[in-house]
């Protein structure tokens, strides 16, 4: 039995998982904001984690969930961790977290993606180019995964180490008030998709108005699948006080694009758990 952990907002690291489960022989794809007790790895030959990289590191999630996750200690792990520029720490904290399990991580890959903080900037690479090679990467990896090749999961850069105290710190350390800066334009349908597809199970509704609830990691699933542009963002006070050029350039202009991979549907992140057979991604890359 083979299964792939993934945590996905805007959809890079389901598309992932997707084409190295295909390539791996198959696989049950299964997101993150399951209850780890109820998808344990126990008795799972291969287990892999697929997730994007947030302030230089894995998700907060992801850390928690691989933490309570119940591994068969003579699985094949590996890892992919999705990523523009910086994929700094993200394979240390999850090998720490194995190692207090007596685990190790036999593989470990980053994937370079398209970015997609859309409430920063607008999506680089260019999607037209970075998504076809992403995906060619990606069946690379793959193979390697199916089989079962050893490789060492890239380091953290000294200079990385270095500037994260100073860059990344002051994010973490005000993460907890990002989902205060989103809010609803009168376009609202109370459609409830920005709940579906939020991998933290973050949004609940109210008078059929959604409600962010704190446990936010800023991957921006409710802003990228909203169907009518209806969800915004405006820079949060506990940001603003961080007197930083990113912090001063958050927002969403009319004219931003609300980047989400394009072969990842609102619908296809609403599942929980996914069999992904032989090939069957390859029919639509």
């Amino acid at each position: 039995m083979k299964i792939i952990y993934y945590f996905s907002g805007t959809g890079n690291s389901l598309r992932a998982a997707r084409i190295i489960a295909a390539e791996m022989g198959g696989a049950e794809l299964i997101s993150m904001r399951n209850d780890p007790e109820d998808v344990s790895a126990e008795n799972v030959e291969m287990v892999g984690f697929i997730c994007p990289v947030y302030e230089w590191d894995v998700p907060v999630a992801v850390k928690a969930f691989v933490d309570r996750l119940t591994i068969n200690p003579q699985a094949y792990i590996f890892m992919v961790a999705t990523y523009v520029a910086i994929h700094g720490r993200c394979f240390e904290t999850v090998h720490t977290v194995l190692r207090k399990k007596g685990l190790e991580l036999h593989y470990g890959k980053a994937l370079r993606c398209v970015a997609s903080q859309c409430v920063a900037y607008e999506p680089f690479p260019p999607v037209w180019l970075m998504v076809p090679l992403a995906d060619r990467k990606a069946k690379r990896i793959g193979k390697e995964i199916a089989r079962r090749k050893l490789k060492k999961s890239p380091a953290m850069s000294p200079v990385s180490n270095w500037l994260y105290p100073k860059m990344m710190m002051p994010f973490l350390n005000v993460q907890h008030e990002y989902d205060k800066g989103f809010y609803v334009s009168d376009a609202c349908i109370g459609c409830e998709t920005c709940r579906n597809v939020c991998p933290c199970n973050n949004i609940t509704f109210s008078g059929k108005r959604p409600v962010w609830n704190h446990r936010c990691e800023g991957c921006n699933a409710c802003v990228a699948y909203c169907p009518t542009k209806a969800i915004q963002f405006k820079t949060p006070e506990a940001y603003a006080k961080l007197d930083n050029i990113i912090t001063k350039r958050l927002g969403l202009p009319e004219k931003r694009t609300r980047y989400h991979n394009p072969y990842v549907t609102a619908a296809d992140l609403t599942k929980d758990r996914e069999p992904v057979e032989i090939s069957s991604v390859s029919r639509s890359s």
